[in-house]
């Protein structure tokens, strides 16, 4: 059984790839900040086998030791969160996104799986639809941390 770490295992995606890693068979791990709590479920809660209350900004490398794998979901989610405050969205999705990828390398961390976003692409122009070889072309805060954050962490890999 191999422990993978999920950040924002009580998001929008969260619940969802807690469950699929539980049916698989590994031990989840779940860390987020609940800053909805229980006011804010998206779909049926799937509880981890660990569960840390805290911000990703104050993730340090004992939170990390002993996992196989990261899947790294946390942050401010959203183009409207994003243009409450660009440079929070900044500090939380960008910076603490990419410190986590360094902790995670120093820790031993075989993954680390950066969940990105279809904004990074931007709007599509005509009928095309984009897909991942297409060019970045963000438009709001929340997409560039997303872009700044993928561009950081890529050259890490191994």
């Amino acid at each position: 059984m191999k422990k993978v770490i999920v950040t924002g295992h009580n998001g929008f995606i969260g619940p969802h790839l807690v469950r699929l890693l539980k049916e698989s068979g590994h031990y989840v791990k779940g860390i987020d900040t609940n800053y909805f709590d229980d006011s804010c479920k998206f779909s049926d809660y799937v509880e981890p086998d660990e569960e840390q209350i805290k911000d990703v900004r104050d993730i340090d490398i004992s939170d990390l030791e002993g996992a196989y794998a990261i899947c790294h979901l946390a942050g401010l989610s959203n183009d409207p969160m994003g243009a409450l405050n660009e440079n929070l969205t900044y500090d939380i999705n960008h910076a603490a996104s990419v410190r986590i990828a360094k902790l995670a390398k120093e820790a031993g961390v075989e993954k680390f799986i950066f969940m990105a976003s279809c904004s990074m692409y931007g709007i599509a122009d005509g009928d095309k639809a984009l897909d991942e070889t297409a060019d970045f072309a963000p438009v709001t805060a929340y997409a560039i941390s997303k872009v700044n954050t993928e561009k950081d962490v890529k050259p890490m890999g191994d």
